[in-house]
């Protein structure tokens, strides 16, 4: 397996795939990662977390409904989003990259496990890492206002609560985390850019959601969202 020849490709097919999007007229919101947990990353030989692209084709407002395919099998992970101030170069370092924090807010992201299948990292990166779907809530937390400590993630279903924050998932420093989104961008000719957003990585296990399922999401200090599949 020559996995960096698959990520190149796969990665290189992705952007192009975002270019499309955006010639249709849509917006750039940012980027996703994933594969961010080192076991994700050793099992299919990875050398870090993976990114995907964000797009206002694929954004859902709080409160509202999202429209899946009918052959979609989706899953929910709450994340914590960050938005970038300024641009992030290559070889920025993890203060540099901390420094660009601009905002932080309570994200939803859907995955469609239809998208992508039997682990090939190309194919998966091509296919937008598995994204059906994002919300980013209205409330924003400056850089100076965010607490590690005070962050929670409850995830319900129908008004059951299904998952809880598991600290682990939770980067120690949001700035590493940048820095590496910075650079895989910049090998495959994008940039990290001012007001870019990223969610970071699911904060809880992924639930399966279904039609007519209302998906609510408290997390502390970030504040609250939902929506109905």
């Amino acid at each position: 397996m020559d996995t960096p020849s698959k990520i190149r490709r796969g990665m290189n097919r992705q952007l192009l795939s975002l270019q499309a999007c955006l010639t249709k007229g849509h917006r750039r919101l940012g980027w996703k990662v994933g594969f961010n947990l080192l076991a994700d990353q050793q099992r299919l030989g990875l050398p870090s977390l993976m990114t995907g692209y964000l797009t206002t084709e694929r954004f859902v407002a709080s409160g509202a409904r999202w429209e899946a395919l009918p052959t979609s099998v989706l899953l929910a992970e709450p994340e914590v989003a960050v938005q970038i101030g300024r641009n992030v170069g290559p070889g920025a370092t993890a203060a540099d990259a901390g420094s660009a924090i601009e905002f932080y807010a309570a994200a939803l992201e859907l995955v469609d496990t239809t998208r992508s299948v039997n682990d090939d990292i190309e194919e998966i990166l091509a296919g937008n890492m598995f994204h059906e779907a994002v919300l980013i809530a209205d409330k924003r937390v400056s850089a100076n206002e965010y607490s590690r400590k005070d962050l929670k993630a409850s995830l319900s279903i129908n008004g059951v609560e299904v998952r809880t924050l598991e600290q682990s998932r939770i980067p120690q420093d949001f700035g590493a985390l940048v820095a590496v989104v910075a650079n895989i961008l910049a090998t495959h000719g994008e940039q990290l850019k001012a007001g870019d957003w990223i969610i970071t990585g699911a904060a809880t296990k992924a639930v399966a959601v279904h039609g007519g399922d209302r998906v609510g999401l408290d997390m502390g200090q970030l504040g609250t969202a939902s929506l109905v599949v």
